[in-house]
């Protein structure tokens, strides 16, 4: 073995482990942005959050939903009337005709193997996203409130 040989050996070895290095990056900043919205915050859906015809337009209906469309607050917070009301007057674009919206935790749905994870919209800095949960799981999980 020629010592040419042995430092092409030690530049490919050098090269993928850079390749793997950077591939961990990338998976880690995505997992990140998998879970950055607080497990205490408040998340709402609009509309009959509790039945199957709120989610049949969903990717993955009817079994594990993905990118299902709500509202997240930045921080930990209860779920009542006052609250729900306020994190959705964050949302400019909302439709006015919606009679109610559901409210319930993070850590509800995260602990139904659910991700959630903040997607701001033009109008609505406060949009999120809830994935990977099965539709049985997402529909006990709201404590519904009537939009005034």
């Amino acid at each position: 073995m020629s010592l040419n040989q042995s430092v092409s050996e030690v530049q490919m070895k050098q090269h993928y482990m850079l390749v793997i290095a950077a591939g961990l990056l990338v998976s880690a900043s995505s997992f990140a942005k998998v879970n950055d919205v607080p497990k205490g915050a408040l998340v709402v859906r609009y509309g009959a959050a509790n039945t199957d015809a709120n989610y049949a337009s969903q990717d993955g209906y009817p079994g594990t939903l993905q990118n299902v469309s709500a509202l997240c607050s930045k921080a930990n917070s209860g779920v009542d009337q006052a609250k729900v009301e306020a994190l959705i007057k964050t949302d400019t674009g909302r439709s006015k005709d919606l009679k109610q919206a559901g409210g319930t935790n993070a850590s509800t749905l995260v602990n139904k193997n659910a991700t959630v994870s903040t997607d701001p919209q033009p109008g609505n800095p406060n949009h999120c996203i809830i994935s990977n949960i099965e539709l049985k799981n997402i529909k006990g999980a709201w404590q519904m409130f009537a939009l005034k």
